[in-house]
């Protein structure tokens, strides 16, 4: 700090803060952290008083902040280092910076990915063998299906999918109102669900919105240029998540035996 101007020897807090460009908050907490110290206070008044040569370890301080200093590196530079030391400090703090705009530039290279982000295209193909069920027909309403379908499975089956996947199969074009649920089963006279490749999509949020993912999802398989065979299987997560109003559900299409040869 060059200047021909003279300053008095004692500075209070409030005139050392405007000659600082510090504030009085901020003083306050670096004489907490033992960074800044006030050269004395009043025992009587409680004023501080700080020395007008610390100006310069005033802005010395502001400086290091500026270079991203953390307050232990401060404190110590602030209350001396050696050449030696310091020239170290400041290549490790040069090179702690040179990370930190790497990692930064990463982080923007992926938001200008988000920024084309049009909504969940997170589609994939699943291969589903063969499974031994239970089913029951359903008649189901397309916004409370899940519920209905919940409701329906303690009743026939006994179980509501606390324990086990609960599995609502219907038709693309018909649509929920008639459905069949499906449950896992042991039993050898159960029911084989046939094995198929399914181009299947992860719900989130309310249930009432799922009309919108499965139009995503018919969308992807549309432009991947696969053919669905007209069945949709949701599947429903165990009780509990669900319930909450940002619960997922696992929506597919089932899709032709020729339109995925590559799989």
């Amino acid at each position: 700090m060059k200047t021909t101007e003279a300053y008095p020897s004692l500075l209070l807090i409030g005139q050392f803060s405007k000659l600082s460009g510090l504030s009085c908050r901020m003083l306050r907490f670096y004489a907490e952290q033992n960074i800044l110290v006030p050269a004395y206070t009043d025992c009587s008044t409680g004023y501080r008083h700080y020395l007008a040569s610390q100006l310069t370890e005033a802005q010395l301080l502001k400086q290091l902040r500026q270079a991203d200093f953390s307050l232990g590196d401060i404190a110590e530079i602030l209350n001396g280092l050696k050449t030696t030391q310091w020239e170290m400090c400041v290549a490790a703090q040069r090179e702690s910076i040179a990370r930190k705009i790497e990692s930064m530039e990463m982080a923007l290279e992926e938001l200008e990915q988000l920024e084309k982000y049009q909504g969940p295209d997170e589609c994939i193909l699943a291969r589903v063998a063969p499974m031994r069920v239970r089913s029951a027909p359903l008649a189901g309403e397309r916004l409370r299906l899940r519920e209905i379908a919940r409701s329906e499975a303690k009743h026939i089956f006994g179980e509501d999918g606390s324990s086990s996947p609960l599995l609502c199969v219907y038709d693309l074009q018909t649509g929920p109102a008639s459905a069949t649920i499906c449950i896992p089963a042991e039993e050898p006279d159960g029911e084989i669900m046939p094995g198929c490749v399914l181009a299947v999509s992860l719900h989130r949020g309310a249930y009432e919105t799922i009309p919108a993912t499965l139009e995503q999802l018919l969308a992807w398989v549309e432009r991947n240029q696969y053919r669905t065979n007209g069945k949709v299987v949701e599947r429903y997560f165990p009780c509990g998540e669900e319930d909450h109003p940002h619960g997922r559900v696992e929506i597919a299409v089932a899709l032709d035996d020729d339109s995925h040869t590559s799989q």
